[in-house]
């Protein structure tokens, strides 16, 4: 027997699509917050959320007559007709949030609009109204949520532990606190404020009120616009980056998403300029006309749908690839670095050794004695982390002087930074009104003609400088992006250039890699080897390509024979651009002399790569040191 099944269950089922824990209550409430126009917001939680809520705005409130009408279903002011669908402009536009709130909890609403005299007051409980009556209140409104899911007990044990709800809230919150600089946003978590942001206007504050400004320091702006296409916002240097995504916030049209195509788009980007498993930390904030785009497809609106996703893909990349072809994205050893590295150092060589200890982990000080580059690397691994790099010259030289108002997680530390600059900074603060991005920090493109090339260091790093900085380059790591980047332009282009070899190279391949000869050999052409059977399982070659010399072009192929041993999918364009990667091992050593014409040529090399701050395995080719970080040292500043 079919039946319609009573409003109160309806209405239960119905909230289950919107809320399911605490947060997308405060995800709702903010939202309508946002909407109404406010500029101080205030979230109070008690118990994760689980047992208390309140959000607060000023923004311009509910009229009286609209009060009980606002708790029901599909009630909103937003939208009017079929035509609004096509272009939303709010982010809500449903009129379910506080329909489905008060269908699982005991929900207070006050507010007062500008022009009455007196507030209301309407209290539900499980969709019930219980009173609504005048009360005096300031202009705004007030929406305080107890007892989540009271009448819903199976709901509850779906729910996390305090904590364990608090951290999503705190994480949602601190994401729409970066999309809107120009709201106060202030966060409550029982009886301790947990942040609060400036609200005076732009990106880059707001990431530091929640973050700290050692996270500041290592972002890189980011500004591009393209027709319709805008994009501003911010994302790190590759050698700040993350272990996981938890740092990747991106809004489009204010609306805080979860996009796998602007995901694919930073990591596009990245290629190349990252490790396996890190990164990259971005506040990216998309403008696009609200037809070209989808917000309709997800219950809670956390997704959206783009019109022409390679449109947006495309204009992303280039943005971000802009941002780090500046110098400031390069790596940089400050003192700070160093002295950590001298402490571990002398900690570990004074500690006993600990016969229990095994023997396959070694520690820094039984690494064999390197270089900066690699004792700075070891020091930061073991962090868990890459080392930093300054992104912003002025940060360091002006003392860090970006300033985070109100309480906040790092006050201490941030206010103790500002003693004694604070004339300073209103000097130099110029920030611009909506991103925070300074006009200093936008710079134009690393250019190698700006460098002095000071000779090589045991015979591993060459050495350069331009006026504010001196470099170190790694000569193995760049080699390695001048080979792997040819032989990638050899194998995608048309005409193959080769030159043929007085006396034929021969290889003699494992069974497996015979028998499947047909799944590489045509690879191998198209890389420039002019290559054939030999018959009994050997292979010669009469050609290789032309830029290489035969020393790299055999040791090339005796790797990647190595490599076919392990059975990849070569049909598979990752999989075959991943064997190219792990086979440039020919490229110049550490170690190995390079003239002075060597030197000029492989530094003209990198110049004429697509990604010449890396190597194919994403560590650094160049590392900085800033000229204050050196004088500083030398207690000149």
């Amino acid at each position: 027997m079919i039946h319609v099944l009573e409003k109160h269950i309806a209405d239960k089922i119905a909230a289950g699509e919107v809320i399911d824990r605490p947060v997308s209550i405060i995800k709702e409430l903010l939202e309508n917050s946002i909407d109404a126009g406010a500029d101080q917001i205030t979230v109070e939680i008690r118990n994760g959320g689980k047992s208390y809520i309140r959000v607060t705005d000023n923004g311009s409130g509910i009229e009286a007559g609209d009060m009980e009408t606002a708790f029901l279903r599909h009630a909103t002011s937003k939208i009017s007709s079929v035509r609004d669908l096509d272009a939303i402009g709010t982010l809500g536009f449903r009129g379910e949030a506080l329909a489905s709130i008060c269908a699982v909890a005991r929900v207070e609403l006050i507010s007062k609009t500008a022009d009455a005299k007196m507030g209301r007051r309407v209290v539900t409980e499980g969709s019930e109204i219980l009173a609504n009556e005048g009360i005096g209140c300031p202009e705004g409104t007030t929406v305080t949520v107890q007892d989540l899911f009271y009448n819903v007990p199976a709901r509850q044990k779906f729910l996390s532990s305090d904590n364990g709800e608090s951290r999503r809230i705190i994480d949602m919150v601190s994401r729409i606190a970066r999309a809107y600089g120009d709201v106060r946003f202030t966060l409550i978590n029982g009886k301790k404020q947990v942040f609060t942001t400036r609200g005076k206007g732009n990106i880059f504050d707001a990431i530091v009120s929640v973050y700290g400004s050692d996270t500041g320091r290592d972002l890189l702006p980011v500004e591009r616009t393209s027709g319709d296409l805008i994009v501003k916002g911010f994302v790190s240097a590759p050698s700040a980056s993350a272990s996981s995504r938890s740092r990747q916030i991106f809004c489009v049209n204010g609306r805080v998403i979860s996009s796998k195509v602007l995901e694919k788009a930073l990591d596009e980007a990245y290629k190349e300029k990252l490790f396996h498993g890190r990164f990259p930390v971005a506040f990216l904030f998309l403008s696009i006309p609200p037809e070209k785009l989808d917000v309709n497809i997800h219950p809670t609106k956390k997704e959206i749908r783009f019109d022409d996703d390679f449109e947006v893909h495309d204009f992303l990349v280039k943005a971000v690839r802009q941002a780090l072809e500046v110098r400031e994205s390069l790596p940089q050893v400050r003192g700070e670095n160093l002295r950590q590295i001298r402490e571990q150092e002398a900690a570990k060589s004074a500690a006993p050794a600990d016969p229990s200890a095994d023997s396959k982990s070694p520690n820094i000080s039984e690494r064999p004695e390197g270089s900066l580059q690699e004792k700075t690397a070891v020091q930061v691994e073991e962090q868990g982390h890459h080392y930093k790099s300054e992104t912003v010259e002025s940060f360091a030289e002006k003392g860090r002087e970006f300033q985070a108002g109100g309480d906040q997680i790092d006050i201490k530390n941030v206010l103790s930074s500002l003693r004694g600059r604070q004339q300073e900074q209103q000097k130099e603060q110029t920030f611009s009104e909506e991103t925070g991005i300074r006009p200093e920090q936008k710079k134009g493109p690393f250019d190698f003609q700006d460098l002095d090339y000071l000779g090589s260091i045991f015979d591993t790093y060459i050495m350069a400088c331009d006026a504010d900085c001196f470099y170190l380059i790694d000569q193995h790591a760049a080699h390695e992006r001048v080979f792997y980047e040819k032989l990638r332009h050899q194998y995608e282009s048309a005409e193959k250039l080769s030159q043929t070899l007085m006396l034929p190279l021969q290889f003699h391949v494992a069974a497996y890699v015979a028998q499947t000869e047909e799944d590489w050999i045509d690879k191998i052409r198209s890389m420039g080897y002019g290559i054939e059977d030999f018959g009994n399982r050997t292979y010669i070659v009469r050609e290789i390509p032309a830029f290489m010399e035969l020393e790299e072009a055999e040791s090339f192929l005796n790797d990647l024979f190595q490599e076919l041993e392990d059975r990849p999918d070569l049909t598979n364009q990752k999989v075959l651009d991943r064997i190219i990667m792990r086979s440039c091992k020919s490229a110049v050593k550490g170690g190995d002399h390079l003239e002075s014409a060597e030197i000029d040529a492989l530094i003209r090399d990198l110049k004429n790569c697509v990604n010449p701050f890396s190597c194919p395995h994403g560590r650094p080719t160049f590392i900085r040191m800033t000229r204050y970080e050196i004088e500083k040292m030398f207690k000149r500043v």
